[in-house]
């Protein structure tokens, strides 16, 4: 899995990933993501270009989210493909972290 990051300015921080978010794919982006949880407190990861949703993805994407959390910070997800957004639901973790249809709309919930 490809991870980019960039700073969209305001303390953003937009993670676009790229790939499948499986068991390889966390592996990827595992430490990346603890060192995000540790440091930043705005961040929105883009999913539009992950091409399917693992429960070991789910656990990368939730984890971060937790650490952040009790930090103060707060992570979103923007643009699960409808796949990803049935998984995010079923399993509860939109209730954890929020989920919008695009980076604008995350940018909104973050301000």
């Amino acid at each position: 899995m490809k991870m980019k990051q960039e700073d969209l300015g305001d303390d953003v921080l937009l993670v676009t990933l790229d790939g499948a978010f499986d068991i390889a794919g966390a592996g990827d982006v595992d430490l990346p993501f603890s060192v995000i949880a540790g440091s930043r407190d705005k961040v929105i990861v883009d999913f539009s270009d992950v091409s399917f949703l693992a429960s070991i993805g789910i656990r990368v994407i939730v984890k971060t989210a937790k650490s952040m959390a009790n930090r103060g910070g707060k992570l979103m997800v923007a643009n699960p493909n409808q796949a990803a957004r049935k998984v995010l639901a079923s399993t509860g973790v939109d209730t954890i972290v929020g989920v919008t249809s695009s980076i604008e709309e995350a940018r909104a919930e973050l301000a």
